[in-house]
């Protein structure tokens, strides 16, 4: 069961998940939007690209549409379909006998909807307005749970109506729900909401009266988002996911049991029906599947698989695994174009080596949910089918056992959640009326009886000599059909085919059993065919594996002396001195014993012939214990067996037994076999030496000082084809002189050179598990070192996050190629330092870089990788996968920023203190002091030497607010080395002006949404009104969920929308490092925006280089104020409904420096003193003084004698006073350059001066 669900608002695009790290909700952003638009949606998928170019195996092509074999499915029928007009399937769930149905209805008409087999009319409706629902029910049908919103409901199963609720916190929403199957429990999800930023896990015991049985919170840095909850059959385990992590739960405490990391999930995890196998699928392409470990208590990583990466890495989508744990089938998304997309269904046996049963292909598009039966014999998925046909495949029902697929629903538009009974019969699948990626509403429902057929065979197996007769393995011969039988030894094969069959019965330690012409009728079931097994007295074979063999597993055993060939018996008894025939004694046919013919031609012949029909079965598992699979059969006489199917850095567990006519033989001991793994290494410490010649060739003893490691594919995670050991060498060595890293190849399974082959070398500079950047300083990205045939070029392309920049090809590049040794040979050399972007950047104190490195050969212009390392590595783009390469060189690098900076008020004055760096950008020690440059407000000041370390800053207006930033600088022979500017750092001057809050919304956010993904000259703004006139905007602020920049700007309103810039642009980012952080911008200098009437906006402008981050906050908590737009070029301002954007303004009525009391005592006389300075730009201070308490008017002419503004008019004390002007009118206009006369009235006192403005 998959849900979707959202908050619906105006074109603008909602930030499906709710937080932002660097998978989510930035420009880089890779996974499923949603898009919602007057009560209709709309889905976008957004992928990685794959610059590395396309990868197809044959090997897979040969798993395509498999339709070989014996079906178990045979078909089906819609028992009834519905569909709403406006409201959307988003959900499913249904009971274990395929009679009782719900359906989680959203986008409009919210609601949770009962049905039974009958028909399509709901036995009742649950309004869940305005929430979308998601839904689930227990085995029995008994517990019906609903979440919406912060509501978690159990309804009534008769009546709908609620039996018990639970409301979230208002910092939390619900996203899933799990019900066990026994329906002793529930667990739900809920997201953090509003300022929070954690998550949280609820249980409910359900045994009596609902209550919480535990909580478990993780933190959304963790987590970005919950993307599904599963409970495995028996109840005892939870699987839950978030985008980024799997978390597995006790469900009986809530205790952790073990998690761990996942790399961009949209899809709920499967959970075997004991827990003990979990598997996920991600939007990087990997299926993974873990096994638990009962001695480490910890689930092991049993295989992955990656769907093969075209033009851009496709989506493993779905997943699920039956009951039993021996099937898995994954849905994929497929991107064959930016706008052409398929999908596939591919179906894996749990305990093979991840190599796929079967591929499904053709299937239009994304796989969104899969099902699997109990037994793993049938498969349901959904699909949002090809957008370019009108009937789509919706729904597909596979038969596991061949990969046919033998029922399905085709349907004008997509679905997207499917659930199946646990037999298999009942399957119920909805979605939407029309395609995922068409904008509109409307959904589908449709309820199915899946034919599994034919009749049932059940009766007893009696083991003689035990009693317990559990464990027989019961077939029906020429089918895929059997059973197992319990400890009684009763056993039922169900759904064979009607037909005459002949029925076997074997268990190792046992004789065989068969009845033959056994009638089979369809619906009918036949009774009695009983078996009677004698055990098999022959002892098992003792096995042996070996552990360091290179690409392979040999296992040897010894077999009991009557299953010794000839050959083995002379061996055997010439070692230990007994009696034995040569070679020619048996050739003349002598009799050596009168009374005992020992051996002759012809018995040996005979005896030849019986053995040829006996067999030593092999197994293998990589889980101790088993299960195990066989892989292979070898003729008695064979002792040993060679397994190639192996890969290194895996355990395998063997067994093998003795297969006879008569019966088999228990089974060996298990032994463990591992191949040699010393070809691994993912530490690289790489050696200063000798600086190679770089012209292609490898030349004798040219690289023997450097490190060599094999970087052969033997995975096949690089393209899905794996390559043996030695098939791929690279070798690294740096010289600290020229500051260079030298790289050389080797591929030999490349025997001549092609277009754009090389070595694609992938830096994680600063060794962080992230691509990240702080430019100028910091810039990660790949190399790639190509030949062409006019030439050898290298190039660098930057990457952040998953977003990737333009391509740079270095000039005067080291880089050649040849093939003269009979393969593919290339040097390269990596420039290190810190004066270019594209440098390779060494940090301090541990000097160890991330690495992830391909070498690829053509083959008709596509890429195979030949050379992959580390070989586990997931995805090139993801460095938490790189390997450490350690290079101990030293470079010199710009020097730190200063820190410990510190403003603070000094009487009028300001102290700004400050600790000087010692260390560079790379963490080594300076070779030089570093000298420190000053910025106020943005404008350079001053440069101290070092150790200066404060200054006192007197050329401040009161109340004004003034913020520094620093850089430091070294001069290292004639290069100057600047460092980054400091963050800045700020305090108001003599005191804090008093500040009222504009705001319209309640501080809690909903969601995050921003303009467009796409640049369009991204804007949104908030309308604000004063309360009084005229006020002073002194501080912006807004709530984000990443630290990427925007730029704040105040704006005059016109006609209902932003004009004029006021202020700004003024570039901010958030510096927390929590998910969700506040942005507060103080408005520097002493000349504030000033309102006198009216309106006026602030605006929150994207930057190009990052259209679609951060997320802006937003409130959809009623009342909606409605002041709040959006600008894209292509629009213009458009209003925004539904919510608002969480932008507040502070604001005081007091100018900076507005009429500040000097308080030097009261003066003898009143006067107006000459403004200073003068002439001025773009502020002036007025100073005058008063007697006695008088009513003051200040006001400004300018040369026509017209008043253009009033600075004061209201009573005052005695004092000495001064005030600032800044060159404004009272309507907020910039006057222009010219004489101005400022005009003074005390009482019955006036005086007049001049002043010049110059702008």
């Amino acid at each position: 069961m998959k849900s979707h669900y959202g908050v619906l608002s105006f074109v603008l695009v909602f930030l499906f998940f709710s937080f932002s790290n660097s998978l989510s909700q930035n420009k880089n952003f890779i996974g499923t939007k949603l898009i919602k638009e007057n009560g209709k949606v709309s889905f976008q998928t957004i992928p990685a690209e794959n610059k590395s170019g396309v990868q197809t195996t044959e090997q897979v092509k040969s798993l395509l549409n498999n339709t070989t074999g014996n079906k178990y499915v045979l078909g089906g029928n819609v028992l009834w379909s519905t569909q709403d007009g406006s409201a959307i399937a988003n959900n499913v769930a249904i009971n274990n006998a395929g009679n009782s149905a719900l359906c989680g209805w959203g986008l409009n008409n919210m609601r949770a909807s009962l049905y039974s087999d009958a028909n399509s009319v709901p036995v009742w409706d649950f309004s869940t307005n305005p929430f979308d629902p998601v839904v689930d029910i227990s085995g029995d049908g008994s517990i019906m749970a609903v979440i919406a919103g912060d509501h978690f409901y159990i309804l009534n199963p008769s009546t709908g109506n609620v039996n018990y609720q639970f409301v979230l916190p208002d910092t939390l929403n619900a996203s899933a729900v799990s019900v066990s199957r026994n329906g002793a429990m529930a667990v739900f999800l809920s997201n953090a909401s509003g300022n929070s930023t954690t998550s949280r896990v609820y249980a409910l015991d359900l045994s009596g009266t609902p209550s919480i049985k535990w909580t478990f919170d993780v933190d959304v840095s963790k987590i970005v988002n919950w993307t599904g909850v599963k409970f495995s059959a028996d109840g005892s385990t939870v699987a839950i996911t978030g985008r980024n992590h799997l978390y597995i739960l006790n469900s009986t405490d809530g205790s952790l049991i073990w998690d761990h990391f996942v790399d961009n999930t949209e899809s709920a995890p499967a959970i075997s029906g004991d827990g003990k196998i979990v598997c996920t699928a991600d939007n990087s392409g990997f299926v993974q599947t873990w096994h638990f470990n009962s001695v480490s208590n910890e689930y092991e990583l049993l295989w992955q698989y990656r769907v093969p990466p075209g033009t851009y890495t496709n989506w493993a989508s779905s997943v699920g695994i039956s009951a039993d744990g021996r099937t898995i089938a994954a849905g994929s998304l497929i991107f064959v174009s930016g706008s052409s997309f398929d999908g596939t269904v591919i179906c894996f046996d749990t305990y093979g080596d991840g190599t796929p049963k079967w591929i499904h292909s053709g299937i239009g598009d994304n796989v969104d949910d899969i099902s699997v039966s109990d037994d793993g014999r049938v498969v349901a998925a959904v699909s949002w089918g090809d957008y370019y046909q009108t009937s789509r495949q919706s729904l597909i029902v596979f038969d596991v056992a061949t990969g046919q697929p033998t029922f399905e629903v085709k349907s004008p538009g997509s679905f997207f959640t499917v659930a199946m009974n646990p037999s298999g019969s009942r399957v119920i699948a909805g979605g939407k009326a029309v395609h995922a990626r068409e904008l509109g509403n409307g959904g589908r429902l449709f309820l199915c009886e899946i034919n599994l057929g034919g009749g049932n065979i059940s009766g007893n197996v009696n083991l003689l000599n035990s009693s317990d007769n559990s464990g027989v393995l019961v077939s029906a011969v020429g089918t895929t059909h059997s059973a197992i039988t319990d400890v009684n030894g009763d056993y039922e094969i169900k759904n064979i085919p009607a037909g005459t069959y002949t029925i076997t019965a074997g268990k190792p330690g046992y004789s065989f059993g068969d009845t033959s012409n056994v009638e089979v009728t369809e619906g009918n079931t036949t009774l009695g065919i009983n078996f009677s097994l004698s055990p098999f007295t022959t002892p098992a074979p003792v096995l042996t594996a070996s552990n360091n063999e290179i690409g392979q597993i040999t296992l040897n055993w010894i077999l009991s002396p009557q299953f010794l060939n000839p050959q083995k018996q002379k061996e055997i008894a010439k070692a230990v001195g007994d009696s034995y025939f040569s070679d020619e004694a048996i050739e003349t046919k002598v009799l050596i014993n009168n009374s005992k013919i020992i051996s002759s031609p012809e018995t040996e012949h005979l005896i030849s012939e019986n053995l040829a029909s006996d067999s030593v079965f092999v197994y293998r598992s990589q889980v101790q214990g088993g299960p195990y699979n066989r892989i292979g059969s070898v003729d008695i006489s064979q002792l040993n067996f060679v397994d190639t199917d192996v890969f290194p850095l895996r355990h395998y567990y063997y067994k093998v037994n003795i297969v006879t006519d008569a019966g088999q033989s228990e089974y060996s001991n298990e032994a463990l076999g591992q191949v040699s793994d010393s070809m691994f290494t993912f530490n690289v410490d790489v050696p200063q030496a000798s600086v190679p010649v770089i012209d292609g060739i490898l030349s004798a003893g040219e690289w023997d000082d450097a490190f060599k490691m094999d970087i052969s594919d033997v995975y096949g995670y690089g393209g899905g084809v794996p390559v043996p050991q030695g098939s791929a060498f690279m070798y690294l060595k740096f010289d600290d002189n020229t500051d260079m890293l030298y790289i050389a190849g080797e591929d030999f399974l490349n025997p001549t050179l092609d277009d754009n082959e090389g070595l694609g070398l992938y830096f994680d500079d600063n060794n962080n598990n992230i691509f990240d950047e702080d430019p100028p300083f910091l810039t990660e990205g790949n190399f790639w070192a190509y030949w062409h045939p006019a030439g050898a070029d290298l190039r660098f392309r930057k990457i952040v996050g998953g977003a990737v920049g333009q391509v740079i090809t270095l000039s005067n590049a080291q880089v050649k190629f040849s093939d003269v040794s009979g393969h593919l040979q290339c040097e390269v050399a990596i420039p290190m330092g810190f004066m270019e972007g594209y440098q390779l950047q060494v940090f301090g104190p541990d000097k160890i870089v991330g690495l992830g490195t391909f070498l690829i050969a053509r083959q008709a212009g596509l890429p195979v990788y030949h050379g992959y390392w580390p070989q586990t590595m997931n995805s090139l783009f993801n460095p938490i996968y790189f390997g450490d390469v350690k290079i101990n060189v030293s470079l010199v690098a710009p020097p730190q920023p200063p820190t410990d900076i510190q403003v603070t008020r000094q009487g009028e004055n300001l102290l700004i203190t400050w600790n000087d760096p010692t260390l560079g950008l790379n963490n080594d020690p300076l070779p030089v002091p570093a000298n420190i440059k000053l910025y106020r407000n943005g404008k350079y000041i001053t440069t101290f030497a070092s150790g200066v370390q404060s200054l006192i800053d007197d050329d401040v207006e009161c109340l004004a607010w003034y913020e520094y930033q620093m850089k430091a600088y070294i001069i290292v022979g004639t290069d100057t080395l600047e460092g980054p500017m400091t963050a800045p750092i700020g305090n108001y001057a003599c005191e804090e002006p008093q500040l009222s809050k504009i705001t319209y919304d309640d501080d809690n956010w909903d969601a995050f949404y921003v303009a467009s993904f796409s640049w369009e000259n991204n804007k949104f703004a908030v309308r604000f009104t004063p309360e009084s006139y005229p006020v002073f905007v002194r501080k912006l602020e807004t709530i984000v969920n990443s630290n990427d920049g925007f730029n704040f700007t105040v704006q005059r309103d016109i006609n209902g929308v932003p004009g004029d810039t006021l202020a700004g642009p003024y570039f901010v980012y958030d510096t927390s490092p929590a998910q969700v952080g506040t942005v507060i911008k103080n408005i520097p200098g002493f000349d504030p925006p000033e309102i006198t009437q009216g309106d006026f906006w602030i605006v929150i402008n994207w930057l190009e280089s990052n259209p679609g981050t951060p997320g802006i906050g937003t409130d959809a908590t009623p009342p909606i104020d409605n002041r709040s737009l959006a600008y894209l070029s292509s629009t213009g301002w458009q209003p925004i409904q539904g919510f608002d954007i969480m932008i507040r303004a502070y604001v005081t009525d007091k100018a900076v420096s507005v009429d500040e009391n000097l308080g030097s005592g009261i003066p003898l006389t009143f006067d107006l003193k000459q403004n200073y300075p003068n002439p001025f730009n773009p502020s002036t201070v007025i100073a005058y003084q008063v007697p006695s308490n008088e009513f003051v008017t200040l006001e400004i002419y300018n040369a026509l004698g017209q008043k253009v503004r009033t600075l004061i008019n209201e009573m005052k004390e005695a004092g000495e006073y001064q005030i600032m002007w800044n060159g404004k009118n009272d309507a907020g206009d910039v006057l222009s350059s010219g004489v101005y006369l400022y005009r003074i009235t005390v009482g019955n006192k006036v005086k007049v001066m001049k002043m010049m403005l110059i702008r």
